[in-house]
């Protein structure tokens, strides 16, 4: 008598391991004690699932046992970020990498779609699309944008058809992250466009510092008017020597912090130039030399910004005015 339970198919594997050229159907059932009709249908089944292999030797078929290592395991050691999806679009496995970088378990990906969390890496528009992957065609390619937090995540989706161990069509999506590439070249781009607009700007001497006070250029006619290397102070916020005998703040490090009140106490004849660009103000102001003389300057000063409208720091332009002041100073009366 036959008794159809779970183990029959471990019963057939382990003969089928035992018969490494392979069992006919005849042959597997008479080592397992089942019909040959009962053994033909488990056989259909595991062939269908990529347990077994098929061959025909002339009008026999021999089974073997795959020699396929199963989607699981080869998900699981794969760097890269995997979700295998059914027909109905539903996860069904997702690799040890995503759930890591999904931050849940495998049980809260698996049965949820990728329109929806914890996976959300699809609008319900672009999910549907998908549905034409079901059946074949070429590998969709996309690049996945995520928000998390203050933190934008790059990953490059590949969405392949696949078929199924049950036989039935799916589509297996490899993600993997470019974080890090967009990062370096979003950064490239911004140092282009920063010195684009560097030298959009006049041939007077000028420097410009960052954020954190430092100065990132000092030009060549800097270098000529003050006598001090760019290498003395590029990285430093040495940049107060050129006006001052002690260290105290330039007018570009007035307006990086965005102290506008403190600007205009500290220089009473400064003006805003509407029209000019955004943040840009400009005054002369007499600084004295060391050996006792001194130079009249005119000093404009402009807020930089990135693409996204951040601050990136200031650039400060100085023209010396000292001849044009001392005409006006032998006109007056």
């Amino acid at each position: 008598m036959e008794h159809d339970t779970p183990d029959e198919a471990t019963r057939i594997r382990t003969v089928l391991k035992e018969n490494p050229l392979g069992l006919s159907i005849k042959e597997v059932a008479a080592k397992v004690g089942m019909s040959r009709n009962s053994v033909a249908k488990y056989l259909e089944v595991m062939t269908a699932t990529g347990q077994l292999e098929l061959r025909h030797v002339g009008n026999a078929k021999l089974y073997t046992l795959s020699q396929r290592v199963p989607v699981t395991n080869i998900i699981n050691y794969a760097k890269e970020l995997i979700i295998v999806l059914d027909r109905s679009l539903q996860i069904v496995e997702a690799s040890d990498s995503f759930c890591a970088f999904a931050g849940v378990p495998r049980e809260a990906v698996l049965h949820t779609r990728l329109s929806a969390p914890p996976a959300s890496l699809l609008t319900p528009s672009e999910e549907s699309t998908l549905s034409s992957l079901l059946n074949g065609g070429s590998v969709w390619k996309k690049e996945i944008r995520l928000i998390r937090g203050a933190s934008e995540i790059y990953l490059d989706g590949r969405f392949i058809p696949t078929a199924l161990q049950n036989g039935e069509p799916g589509i297996t999506l490899i993600l993997e992250d470019i974080s890090e590439r967009r990062r370096a070249e979003r950064a490239m781009q911004e140092r282009d466009r920063l010195l684009h607009t560097i030298f959009q700007i006049p041939t007077l001497p000028r420097f410009f510092i960052d954020q954190n006070h430092k100065v990132v250029y000092w030009d060549r006619a800097l270098e000529i008017m003050t006598g001090i290397k760019s290498e003395e102070v590029i990285g430093t916020n040495q940049h107060w020597k050129v006006f001052y005998a002690t260290e105290r703040p330039c007018l570009a490090d007035l307006l990086v912090d965005g102290d506008t009140a403190r600007l205009k106490a500290a220089y009473p004849g400064i003006i805003h130039r509407t029209g000019a660009g955004d943040g840009e103000y400009e005054c002369t102001e007499f600084f004295p030399g060391k050996q006792g003389s001194g130079k009249w300057l005119r000093i404009t000063v402009s807020v930089i910004r990135d693409s996204a409208g951040h601050v990136t720091g200031v650039m400060e332009t100085l023209e010396d005015v000292t001849d044009q002041k001392n005409r006006e100073f032998v006109i007056e009366p």
